[in-house]
């Protein structure tokens, strides 16, 4: 021991640090040895029970959707218009089976758009020998193949799928197929194996892959995988059946070694299996033990490089932290830091950059907001003087004068001044109903004026209590304008206008009919949904805007139902809850 103490004491300067350093390396090597190794092992079951979290969240959402959309095909076989069509269509006139087979195919659509993985909706009248579907030829001949397929006895709790020419559907019949009575007809949607392969390859990793099977129906869908691979591993599926214990197992394929897990559906009678290649769990770990490797070397010469670390690790950050933010200060948000490492400077670093990216959306949404608002306050002002119609009106005017027609010169010039004493009111957003009715009607009467008996227009008294109701200003005009132009100016004779108001059920209603020859159901249907669009790019004019202002103030029970007019036409109904906006 003397002789240790005395070697130690004889040592000079520097190898008395190094051997020192090395004693206080010694220790922290051998713990940091043992925790990366039981880190390893923890890792390697976390991953596992990582995996079959994912599973069985995976499985719990396949769950949650389709139960959804069957409890809604559960829902639809009580319709009353489908019961209709399937035992009194005989009795029905042509337009109530048109416009039940309408409401059913509403219906279709709600279904059809209940879940991303349900293709097609339809259902299948076999006493009509059609069958109402969710596609673009919405009413098809009936397949007799196809039905009998669907009608095959099953329990849906219990296996909810059948797979029929290699497409996967659920069906409900009704009355039940298991009874003896043939079904009335049959509620089904086509499952889109397609998006099914879209979410399992969403659900898995790089290089992993998941299987989608049916327990007593054999179906698969897979996703993340070759063709190959996925045909190896569906044989290894079958060979190895469902884990009882539902942990994570390995298997291997091929050669590969995989780590897999599984979770069965006892509600859709399916099984998820997905796949993780152990080559990306051990990769991981073993770099952590070259690099712990290569942190004993480094370790060696940290004391001399602590300074230049320090520096490089903590000063040179900052200073370009400091000049970011100068150049922020100056009004560039451009600016992006850069950085190599993924410390807290690199997390400060990303941090920093979305915030000036957040900064500079945030400026570029207040300019455009200050843009909409001018633009809008521009189309407002715009809206409210129809340049052809002023043209038209004082041309009629001028015309008038000069064929000494005074008699119909005084009427126009009174209707006139009312017309421009309204729209130019901006001190108000809103009138009540009577003065925006009494608007519009001098707007009629001007037209009729100008197309002298070739268009008859009516204004249809007011109900009781309508005339309080409190509506934005210069809604009802722009509808009956849009009639004028678009559906009666081009009619040669027997054009008719008809507004008719109503107050049903806590709504004020607005029709407003016209019997223009070249409205169709399907350009009726074009429209409604042109209106229904939320897209900033259509042009907010017309039957747009008063749709949109509407709908903004009011909410989605508000705005304009386009509706086909009989005999023909269009109906343009303004619904506004009149409830509401007298409070």
């Amino acid at each position: 021991m003397q002789l240790a103490f005395r070697w130690l004491k004889s040592l000079r300067i520097f190898p008395k640090l190094v051997l020192a350093f090395l004693l206080a390396l010694g220790p922290i090597y051998y713990i940091g040895l043992t925790m990366n190794r039981s880190g390893a092992e923890h890792v390697r079951a976390e991953i596992g029970n990582s995996l079959m979290s994912r599973v069985n969240l995976y499985t719990e959402i396949l769950d949650v959707d389709f139960d959804r959309t069957i409890r809604l095909m559960q829902e639809f076989v009580n319709d009353v218009d489908l019961l209709e069509l399937s035992v009194a269509h005989e009795v029905m006139t042509d337009i109530e089976r048109t416009e039940a087979v309408l409401r059913v195919k509403h219906r279709i659509d709600l279904l059809r758009q209940s879940s991303v993985f349900v293709r097609s909706a339809f259902a299948m009248i076999p006493s009509l020998d059609r069958t109402i579907s969710s596609e673009v030829t919405a009413i098809t001949e009936l397949e007799r193949d196809q039905l009998e397929a669907l009608l095959q006895i099953k329990n849906l709790y219990e296996s909810p799928f059948l797979e029929w020419n290699g497409r996967l559907f659920i069906s409900v019949p009704y009355p039940d197929a298991g009874t003896a009575k043939t079904p009335l007809f049959v509620v089904a949607v086509e499952v889109s194996k397609a998006e099914l392969t879209k979410a399992l390859e969403r659900f898995t990793s790089e290089g992993g892959g998941a299987v989608l099977t049916g327990r007593r129906i054999p179906w698969t869908v897979d996703g993340g995988l070759e063709a190959d691979r996925a045909q190896a591993l569906r044989k290894e599926l079958e060979r190895l059946g469902v884990s009882a214990s539902g942990e994570a197992r390995t298997v291997t394929v091929g050669g590969v070694s995989y780590l897999l897990s599984q979770q069965a559906s006892d509600r859709l009678d399916v099984t998820m299996s997905m796949f993780v290649p152990s080559e990306q769990i051990e990769a991981p770990l073993r770099d952590s033990q070259r690099w712990l490797i290569v942190l004993s070397a480094a370790s060696v010469a940290l004391v001399i490089t602590f300074s230049y670390s320090i520096y490089r690790m903590i000063h040179r950050p900052l200073k370009s932290f400091m000049q970011a933010f100068r150049r922020l200060e100056q009004g560039n948000f451009n600016v992006e830091l850069r950085y190599s490492f993924q410390d807290e400077f690199g997390y400060l670093y990303d941090q920093f950059n979305a915030t000036v990216r957040q900064l500079n959306v945030l400026v570029h949404e207040v300019y455009e907001q200050q843009y909409r608002a001018r633009l809008s306050e521009l189309r407002h002002l715009q809206s409210q003087i129809n340049p052809h119609f002023l043209y038209n009106t004082y041309f009629l005017l001028y015309r008038m004068a000069q064929r000494k027609d005074f008699d119909n010169v005084v009427p126009l010039t009174k209707h006139l001044g009312e017309y421009f004493q309204y729209i130019t009111r901006d001190g108000m957003d809103e009138v009540p109903y009577e003065a925006e009715a009494a608007h519009a009607k001098t707007y009629m009467d001007i037209q009729s004026i100008r197309f002298e008996d070739r268009i008859q227009a009516a204004f249809e008294p007011l109900p009781e209590g309508a005339g309080a109701v409190l509506v934005p200003r210069l809604v009802l005009q722009p509808i009956i304008e849009n009639a004028y132009k678009h559906a009666l100016e081009k009619k040669e004779s027997d054009a008719r206008l008809v507004v008719v108001t109503e107050l049903i059920d806590d709504v004020l209603r607005v029709k407003v009919i016209d019997n223009g020859d070249r409205m169709t159901p399907e350009l009726a249907e074009e429209l409604q949904a042109m209106l229904d669009r939320s897209d900033d790019a259509i042009e907010t004019t017309g039957l747009v805007n008063v749709h949109r202002r509407l709908r903004i103030k009011y909410g989605e029970n508000a705005g304009l139902r386009l509706r086909p007019a009989e005999p023909q036409g269009l109906s343009v109904e303004m619904r506004i809850p009149w409830e509401e906006n007298a409070g």
